[in-house]
């Protein structure tokens, strides 16, 4: 009796999660078609390996040298701000922006089209465990990376139509 009844919560629970849309992280529908099929990942820096496994991932678009699109990151940057302190004057947290600007030249666009990305992590901090929060930093300054890298891949779904600006354009007036 005690084991049916957990495996109906169980299964309930399932069903809620489902219902509401719910997909492992990288396991969701592909997004919109591309209007590329290849790409040529050109100085991207710290972002290269990163780039590499979101592409892997998204599975939409192959590496190739002669490519339909050329990326490039452009610029990059990473801030550590004080995000707040105690009575003291000692830092309790800080606030981890990274910043990620790049280009994409596809062949029948006559300029490149910029992308940007910002990400931004919170640190707590302690005198106490300096060795530990070394180690964390590190370890979300590289996940911020990766992250940069999968929301850089996945704008490339909501670039305009080659041959547009861009820009809606207004409805004609009778």
């Amino acid at each position: 009796m005690k084991r049916t009844l957990h495996c109906a919560v169980l299964a309930l629970g399932l069903s809620l999660l489902a219902g509401c849309g719910f997909h492992l992280r990288g396991m969701s529908a592909p997004l919109a078609p591309l209007s590329f099929s290849s790409i040529s990942l050109q100085e991207t820096g710290s972002l290269d390996e990163a780039l590499k496994v979101a592409l892997q991932r998204d599975g939409r678009l192959s590496l190739s040298s002669p490519a339909e699109a050329v990326f490039r990151v452009t610029g990059e940057e990473s801030r550590k701000d004080i995000l707040t302190i105690n009575r003291g004057g000692k830092v309790n947290e800080y606030l981890l922006v990274y910043r990620a600007d790049a280009t994409v030249q596809r062949r029948q666009d006559d300029a490149p089209l910029p992308l940007s990305v910002v990400v931004r992590r919170e640190l707590s901090y302690s005198d106490a465990d300096v060795l530990g929060k070394e180690r964390e930093e590190a370890m979300l300054w590289a996940d911020m990376r990766r992250d940069a890298a999968e929301q850089l891949i996945r704008r490339l779904s909501y670039l305009p139509k080659p041959g547009t600006d861009g820009h809606a354009k207004p409805a004609s007036q009778p």
